[in-house]
């Protein structure tokens, strides 16, 4: 067996390579970099520090007693409760139906999948449909 510091194994690794997903995938990215990129880069990385400094100045502190907190200021209220059951979630995969659907992923199970069109034309469950679903998530 060929131990992967071998040169001919590293070159047939990287034949393999090119021949199923191309020579850009074996390419050293410093063989196309110029003087031209290297100042963009740096320019974006400017612009990146001088972001993250406006966002760490954006500090609230409160003072209790001998104590001092620092706050981070946020724009947006993080709102985890589901709007149709009323029921807070901790799970980052419903991220993606609130913000799509206004409801979390069980509320969508229930009553959302395949009724999508009817969903964004503002069609919403009775307080009995409701009820029940939560019912029988318990």
């Amino acid at each position: 067996m060929k131990t992967k510091k071998d040169p001919n194994y590293i070159a047939a690794v990287e034949k393999a390579i090119t021949e199923k997903y191309g020579k850009d995938t074996v390419q050293d990215f410093r063989n196309e970099w110029e003087e031209r990129k290297e100042k963009m880069y740096l320019k974006q990385l400017k612009e990146l520090r001088a972001k993250s400094d406006k966002l760490s100045t954006a500090r609230e502190e409160i003072v209790l007693g001998d104590i001092k907190i620092t706050k981070r200021r946020t724009k947006q209220k993080d709102d985890r409760t589901c709007p149709v059951c009323k029921t807070y979630s901790f799970s980052r995969k419903d991220d993606l139906y609130m913000n799509r659907f206004k409801s979390c992923h069980e509320c969508y199970v229930d009553f959302v999948l395949g009724r999508e069109e009817a969903w964004k034309n503002g069609d919403r469950p009775t307080d009995e449909h409701i009820e029940y679903a939560l019912r029988r998530r318990k």
